[in-house]
């Protein structure tokens, strides 16, 4: 529990301060250092050797710790070596008291605050060894942390403050543990990197994007770790999908299929460009649109395909491709909830067209407001440009606003941030992915719940835990489920939207705004009496809402939260069945 753990921080600097150096080796050499056989089974059992070969190749000796050799000159080596080859976060943590440069070999976990200062640089391949060395050796050392904090001292402080078995600030121990959320730093990882960057962005003085260098980082560092030819920052999720609708250059009364169950801010985009939004039916257990849904709402008008791959599980992506490339339609992929996810070999944002991410509050990383669209297309990426600064022609022989366009940039700061969280996404998918299967195997015995989980061809990135309720196991269904959960003191969203959106005021008052009715005055859709849309067509969404909830986890959890949150549904699940 909470109340019984005391944070002391880190003691490798206090106790470095009182460790005497020996004089440095003439030469400068590698120390490699590993602790775990799954790092042996991935690189080979001459991890080692091969080590040694690339070490000797970008010209440094190399010394490795070994049994036979007392921890003491162990411990005397590894501080004179000028880098560190490890899988240890122990070793990172010295290098992170030392300044010494740290190589860290997969699988292992890298701290990633020494990845967004520099110190530590990760690598997936031996292969890549010798060029990491090579650079790490042309970094300056930063000078020993002198910090001579006595450690006994902050142990013996926090024994003294611990609260021992009185549950702090009076909490009743029966009550449900808090959990952490997404809604500040309890559920996000923020620290001293997102800091420095900030700091550095404010001492700049330049906080736009066309001028300074953050935003322009993050794109680069964006497209690379998605796999992309291009990525281009923006003001947030919602403009994100307005860029790329609008790089799809589409006339008055187009229509473009999306899903009736997302964020409002993906739809009203397509009315800003003079299109018209309509909905395909989803699968009522994942929620998502199919290539069948799809298909039976193409007509002659239709320009334009949207997939929302909803909480981070991918949409069936071999059968909506077919199809987009039997009626020549691009495809857009809104990947705001699903950073980390893939479908075979293909990672979610780079399968359709152009793809738009979200970096909001409660996305996998945060600017708070953010976005970024994706593509390999060079005229897409062109127009995506354009569009977010106003369609003015940067670099451009002879600028000028070429068409009707917004200012959706970014702004350094946020390109900050992003900067600093972009390292840490890799390791916020592995920890969601594993909270929701440890999640799921704790519910897996229960009659009417069913829990997502990856499919044969797709690897879910759990943005959210959205787990199916049968009524007729359970009565009262999702709705009532949900409420008992919320009676314990866990936070869910039964029914998730509440309605399809096409029942949304917007959609069913559509000629009260011009944004709506001028697109619907050039298709034939607007001269029919009554709603636009049935929900009687659609009753995979309507099944589908009726069974969901919706469980907002996020990488803080910890095996307790799990725990906690798990004898809550339980609880729920027995208190309905009973009734």
């Amino acid at each position: 529990a909470d109340e019984s753990v005391a944070i002391v921080g880190s003691l490798t600097a206090a106790a470095l301060a009182h460790v005497e150096r020996s004089e440095g080796a003439a030469a400068p050499y590698v120390w490699a250092a590993f602790e775990h056989t799954q790092t042996v089974a991935v690189h080979g059992d001459d991890l080692l050797e091969r080590c040694s070969a690339a070490a000797e190749q970008a010209g440094l000796a190399m010394r490795s710790a070994n049994k036979g050799v007392p921890a003491t000159s162990q411990l005397q080596a590894s501080l004179a070596a000028s880098v560190i080859v490890t899988d240890s976060l122990g070793y990172q943590d010295m290098c992170a008291t030392l300044g010494t440069p740290c190589i860290v070999l997969a699988p292992a976990g890298v701290r990633w605050d020494l990845l967004t200062n520099g110190t530590a640089t990760a690598i997936d391949h031996l292969s890549e060894l010798s060029a990491a060395l090579a650079r790490a050796q042309s970094q300056e050392r930063a000078p020993v942390d002198a910090h001579a904090t006595n450690a006994g001292e902050l142990v013996a402080r926090a024994i003294v403050d611990w609260p021992g078995a009185a549950p702090a600030s009076g909490r009743d121990p029966a009550t449900p543990t808090p959990l952490p959320t997404e809604a500040n730093a309890s559920g996000r990882t923020f620290d001293f990197a997102e800091s420095r960057f900030l700091q550095a962005a404010l001492r700049s003085g330049t906080l736009n994007s066309t001028r300074g260098t953050f935003v322009t980082r993050f794109e680069e560092e964006f497209a690379e770790w998605l796999g992309c030819e291009h990525a281009i920052a923006c003001g947030n999720g919602s403009a994100a999908v307005h860029c790329a609708i609008a790089a799809m250059g589409l006339k008055s009364g187009d229509e473009v299929i999306t899903t009736p169950i997302t964020d409002m801010g993906a739809l009203t985009p397509i009315f800003y460009e003079g299109a018209v939004a309509v909905f395909a039916d989803v699968d009522p257990e994942t929620l998502n649109v199919t290539a069948e849904t799809i298909r039976a709402q193409i007509t002659d008008r239709t320009r334009a395909i949207i997939v929302t791959h909803l909480f981070g599980c991918p949409c069936d992506m071999d059968a909506i491709v077919k199809l987009a490339k039997e009626r020549d339609l691009p495809i857009i992929e809104d990947a705001a909830q699903a950073f980390g996810a893939s479908y075979g070999d293909q990672a979610i944002g780079t399968i359709g067209d152009v793809s738009a991410f979200s970096l909001q509050q409660g996305k996998h990383i945060t600017t708070g407001e953010g976005g970024i669209i994706c593509t390999d297309d060079d005229e897409v990426a062109r127009r995506v440009f354009l569009f977010v600064n106003k369609a003015w022609g940067y670099g451009d022989e002879k600028p000028d606003h070429y068409f009707p366009a917004l200012n959706y940039r970014m702004t350094e700061l946020q390109g900050a941030v992003a900067c600093a969280q972009l390292p840490k996404l890799d390791e916020v998918v592995a920890h969601r992915r594993m909270i929701a299967q440890d999640l799921a195997s704790r519910l897996a015995n229960l009659a009417g719940i069913t829990c997502p989980s990856d499919s044969a061809t797709a690897r879910h990135s759990y943005w959210k835990f959205a787990f199916r309720v049968n009524a007729d196991k359970i009565p009262g269904g999702a709705v009532a489920l949900g409420a008992r959960m919320r009676e314990a003191g866990v936070a869910c969203m039964p029914r998730y939207v509440q309605k399809p959106a096409f029942e949304c005021q917007l959609f069913t008052e559509w000629r009260e705004s011009p944004v709506t009715s001028q697109p619907l005055q050039n298709n034939p859709r607007g001269a029919r009496d009554g709603l636009l849309f049935d929900r009687g067509d659609y009753p995979g969404a309507i099944a589908g809402l009726e069974q969901v909830v919706v469980l907002p986890i996020n990488e803080r959890y910890q095996p307790h939260h799990v725990e906690s949150v798990a004898a809550a549904i339980h609880k729920a699940h027995q208190d309905l069945i009973v009734e």
